[in-house]
Formats: structure tokens, C-alpha cells, sequence
């Protein structure tokens, strides 16, 4: 059943598209293109030639060994999770980095600007941001 609608849809797919392009110029010399003609004037009918829908790829090969494709496709996802794995390690240590900068500058300094704004932090708040900070730094720090 399921290949019955895909052939139905490939069919419909692959018919050419009956469409009607007018043309003319409009007030100001422009050549206008539109589906429908324009009340009142002239226009003329272009003839629209649609390619015909590309043909699908042929089936590969029944001759090449199965364990050979299935194969590659598994080295190129391992290549990929390689990949991934290694981008996710730098930025883990770029954002470990930035998270022991975040939290050496707090602990250091005595007043502290809230982000965003000239006011200065309290007491309170420097002791939250500290806390946050060392919650970065745990979680990116593994």
C-alpha cells in the first residue's frame, strides 16, 4: 500500500506544470510578468516550457557485498562522531576557561558592577554570582 502512494505521488510529480504567464509593460516602461493578466490592458501570453522531473538514481548495485556498504556508512558516521566529539571537547575547554576567568574576577574583586548596569552589586549579590560562577565552573570542568 505505502509503494502505491509513493508511485501515485511520483506520477503526479513528474507531470508537467500548466501554467499561464502573461506579460506587458506596465506604467512606467517595466515589463511585468504575472499569472494573470492585468484589467484593462494588453497583455500577451508566454509559452512556459517546465523541464521534465529528474529521473530517481538506479538502484545500487546488486553485485557489491552488503557488509562493504554498510561499512562505510557506519566509518562515516564514526568519522562524524569523531568530528562532533572533538568540536564539543573544545568548546567544553573554552567555556571551562571563560567559567575559571568568570569566577577569579568575582572572588577577587571587591565591588562588583551588576551586568548590564552602572550600579555596583551588594554584598548578596557578589555572593550569588560567586555561587553561580562555581556552578559553571563544576559543570564545564569535568
Amino acid at each position: 500500500m505505502r509503494r502505491q502512494w509513493w508511485l501515485c505521488g511520483f506520477i503526479l510529480l513528474s507531470l508537467p506544470v500548466l501554467a499561464e504567464v502573461y506579460t506587458w509593460k506596465d506604467a512606467h516602461g517595466r515589463t511585468v510578468y504575472s499569472d494573470q493578466p492585468p484589467p484593462g490592458q494588453k497583455a500577451s501570453r508566454m509559452e512556459v516550457k517546465v523541464a521534465p522531473a529528474p529521473v530517481p538514481p538506479a538502484k545500487a548495485d546488486a553485485s557489491a557485498p552488503v557488509a562493504a556498504k554498510t561499512g562505510e556508512k557506519a566509518g562515516e558516521k564514526t568519522d562524524l562522531a569523531k568530528q562532533a566529539e572533538e568540536l564539543n571537547r573544545k568548546i567544553r575547554a573554552e567555556n571551562c576557561l571563560r567559567a575559571k576567568n568568570n569566577l577569579s574576577g568575582l572572588q577577587l574583586n571587591g565591588r562588583i558592577r551588576l551586568p548590564g548596569s552602572n550600579a555596583l552589586a551588594s554584598d548578596a549579590q557578589r555572593n550569588d554570582m560567586i555561587r553561580q560562577s562555581e556552578q559553571d565552573v563544576a559543570n564545564w570542568c569535568k
